[in-house]
Parts: C-alpha cells; structure tokens; sequence
C-alpha cells in the first residue's frame, strides 16, 4: 500500500496542472514556465531519485533541451542562455522589427525556474510563498514595443485639443483623428509565446485602427471648463495706473494636461508671471546715479545731473499665486502691486578747473543753456554759475535725434500745438512754456511723459522735453537771443 502511495504522489507530482478558462494576455502574468515540460514514468523511481539527489527528473526539458539529470544551477545557466538568445520578429506592413526578448517584455527568472525543475514542482507557481513567478510578460515593455512599431509602420492617432478662438478670448475644440497601430493584444500573444517556450517567434500581424487617447467630446468638455476658467475678470493697480488682463490675455495663461482620457484645463503659472512681470516693469524704474564734477583734489566744482531713486515691485510671486488662487476658485481678482525705492548713488567725474570745462565760453553773467544729451540733463547758466538744474530731461531718439551746436532762442509760445499738420507724423494739443531754439527745436512741457533722464530719454522727436514746472521755469527766465549749446 506504501508503495502504491507513493507511485501516486510521484505521478501526481509530475502531472501539469491547467488554468480553467481562457488567457488574457494582456491583463495577467503569464506564469508559465518557458514550455517545461516535467513527464516523469509512472515508476518514478528514476524520478524520486532524481529529487532526492537534487537534480533535474527523466523528461524534463526547457526551450526543447533535455535537462535529466542535470544540477540547479546548470539548469539556471540553460535557461539564462536560452531566454538571452530568444528574440520576437513583427512584420507589419512590410516592415519587420526584431526585438530581443527582455526588450520586448518576456521576463525569465532563470534561478526559480531552475528550482521548480529540480524540485518537481509546478511551473506555474511562484518558487517562494508570496514571491513572483519565473516567467512573466510585462506589460508596459509591450506597450513601449508597440509604439516603436507604430513609429516605424504606422501612424500616430491625434488627440482632440482645444485652442483660443480667432479672436482669443474664448477657446475651441481642435478636432482628434484615429491613428494605424499594431494589435497590442495580438502583439502581446506573442511575446506570451516566446515566453513560454523559450523559442525566437516571428510573426506578421496587421495594422488596426487606434482611436486617439482624447476624443472630441473630451476636448468639448475641456474648451467649456477652460472658458469658465478665464471668465472671472483680473485687475492690478500700482503708482497711479489700473492695468487690466483682457480675456485674450487670460486665455494665453492656460495649458491642457492629457489624463485618463481627460483634457484638463489649467493655468500655467508661468505665463501669469509674464503678465505681472510686464504689468511690474510698466512702473519699475532704474536708479539715475548722480554726477558730481570735482577737481584733481576732489573738491566739488559743480553737480553734473542730480541722482534720481529708483523704483521697484516686491510682491510679482505673491499676485501671480494671489491670480491663479482667484480664477482656480472662479473669482475675480483686483490687488495692487506694491513698491520700494531703490537709493541711487552719486560718483564723482574729475574735470577740468577752468572754464574749459564748460561747453560755451561765456561773457560775466551772460545767460545761456547747457543741453547735456550725455547725461540727459539741461542747465542754466549766468556767466559760469550755474542758476538752475541740472534738470534731468528727454531728448530726440533714434530717427529723432537732438541737433548739437551753438544756437539761440528765438521764438516762445505759451501754449501750442505741436505736429497736427500735414508732413508731421505726430500731434500734440495745448503744450505749454515752448522755447524755442533752432527751427522745430524747442524745450517744451511734457505732461505725457511719466520719468525723464537716462533710461527715459530717447524719446522725443528731437524737442527737449521736462516736466511741466520745469519748462515753465526755462520759459520765464530764457530771453529771446538767450545762447542754447546742445552737445555729448
């Protein structure tokens, strides 16, 4: 009785056990080990010995090649080697891709299935309690080979996307098209095949539709949630102006993100930080340094140009979150930009300490204006002293340079118009204080110019533009005939 038990329990031992049902390839590990095939005789005498010693049982074969009697470890290096060696071959549309098994995602554990063989277990079950079995197929390996085959032989489907309508503040959907790719199932089959078996495959498959990762009713719902996203209205203040995002602008700060199908909407900080960046230099302003003319020894002879702080916006990081918090939650956004002053500082320029230093030589008392389109600034002068400024000032830009020389004033309005006639490419109505000095050359007010001085200069048609209480001032003391020197 003994004896027969145990003719059954070897039998049983090397019996195959079958999984009821069919095989999907792609949603479980294939657990079988590469095509063993473990058919010890009914005696199982030769067998049991086999177990008992450690070696691999009559009949047992991996990838075709008989193991009887071989060692764990040679097993192991028969089944590395194999899987190593085997590779699947895909034709597809005339093209063909070979591919080395571990690339195309057969993954062989060539120690536990060396284990299973000599120890007469079940190919299909894990070598340890709760651990993996010896041969799996990995999914994603499969997928990554399906799309360097679909780059070789077909083509990509297109995602549905939305887009800013022509005129940019709202958005539309950009219809998706399918794309031609390999059966990923049929694919995976395959590499199952090799897998199991341990032999090269080469198989041809055919292309199949693939219909892109985002539909167009996706994108529908994407453009409608991307509009409510710009709908809410965004408004910054600072210094005195409002500057307001319009919707074109809002929808140009949103990217889309592809997930499970989905097209989400969402604001890319980024961009809102260009926005508040240029809203910010809008009002920033660099520090003028100051000019201080002295002698060989350092003495003070005159100020050149006057130092001027500057102006910057300390909170861009806190408004851009402050934006994206409001339109993220379906709010309107109004907040304010706030500022500090950056100090300028004040060199000094050693110069000449005679009147050489001067670019007019001057009669005792005599009044003229010193026009520095270097430092951007103008002067009055009675003889040497200086009586008033220097004033920082602009001048002509490029096209519209300032004229440099000696001239003199020689015509003065109070209010004028300037340009607003034909052959002018310009108008400006009811300027005050204009002096003029050499044809269309004058000093006049410039009530639209926000800063004056270097940085701010070179933007006149060629006219010496100053603050209004400026312009009033050279108006009132300049006389007709008065010297104006205009020089670098």
């Amino acid at each position: 009785m003994n004896r027969l038990l145990e003719l059954r329990r070897a039998l049983a031992a090397h019996t195959p056990r079958h999984a009821a049902g069919g095989l999907d390839v792609r949603g479980r590990v294939i657990a079988v080990l590469l095509a063993l095939v473990l058919a010890a005789p009914l005696a199982g005498i030769s067998g049991r010995a086999a177990y008992a010693v450690g070696l691999a049982p009559a009949g047992a074969t991996v990838g075709g090649q008989n193991m009887a009697g071989m060692t764990r470890a040679e097993v192991a290096a028969v089944v590395a080697n194999q899987a190593a060696e085997t590779t699947v071959t895909i034709t597809v549309a005339g093209q063909t891709i070979t591919t080395p098994l571990a690339q195309a995602g057969g993954r062989v554990d060539a120690d536990a299935m060396a284990l299973a063989v000599v120890s007469g277990e079940d190919p299909a079950s894990p070598a340890t309690p709760g651990g993996e079995p010896a041969a799996t197929v990995d999914p994603d390996a499969v997928a990554a080979l399906a799309a360097r085959i679909d780059a070789q032989a077909g083509s990509a489907a297109v995602n549905a996307s939305i887009l800013p309508t022509a005129s940019g503040d709202a958005f539309e959907v950009v219809p998706g098209a399918n794309g031609q790719g390999v059966d990923v199932d049929a694919l995976t089959a395959v590499v199952a095949s090799a897998t199991e078996t341990l032999t090269s495959q080469s198989v041809e498959l055919t292309l199949v539709d693939v219909a892109p990762a985002v539909s167009d009713a996706a994108a529908e719902q994407s453009a409608a949630a991307a509009n409510t996203l710009i709908a809410p209205a965004v408004t910054l203040t600072a210094e005195g102006k409002t500057m307001t995002a319009d919707a074109a602008t809002r929808a140009s700060w949103v990217g889309t993100t592809a997930v499970n199908g989905e097209l989400v909407p969402t604001l890319l900080e980024e961009s809102v930080a260009v926005w508040v960046d240029d809203a910010a230099a809008a009002i920033e302003l660099d520090p003028i340094t100051g000019i201080d003319n002295v002698d060989a020894e350092g003495n003070l002879l005159e100020p050149a140009r006057p130092a001027q702080d500057g102006l910057e916006v300390t909170n861009r990081t806190a408004v851009t979150d402050d934006i994206i918090a409001a339109l993220d939650s379906g709010e309107s956004y109004s907040g304010e930009l706030t500022t500090q002053a950056v100090s300028a500082d004040t060199e000094q320029r050693v110069v000449s300490a005679g009147t050489d230093r001067f670019a007019y030589s001057a009669d005792d008392g005599e009044k003229w204006i010193d026009i520095n389109l270097t430092d951007s600034t103008i002067t009055a002068y009675e003889g040497y002293q200086q009586v008033h400024g220097p004033v920082l000032m602009n001048h002509g830009g490029p096209g519209n340079e300032t004229i440099t020389g000696t001239y003199e004033v020689y015509l003065t309005y109070a209010e004028q118009d300037l340009g607003c006639s034909p052959g002018w490419s310009y108008c400006q109505k009811d300027v005050h204080w204009v002096t003029y000095w050499h044809g269309n050359y004058a000093i006049h007010s410039a009530p639209w110019a926000e800063h004056f001085g270097v940085g701010s200069d070179a933007g006149s048609h060629g006219c010496i533009n100053l603050p209004e209480d400026e312009a009033h001032w050279f108006y009132n003391w300049a006389d007709i005939g008065t010297t104006v020197v205009s020089h670098y």
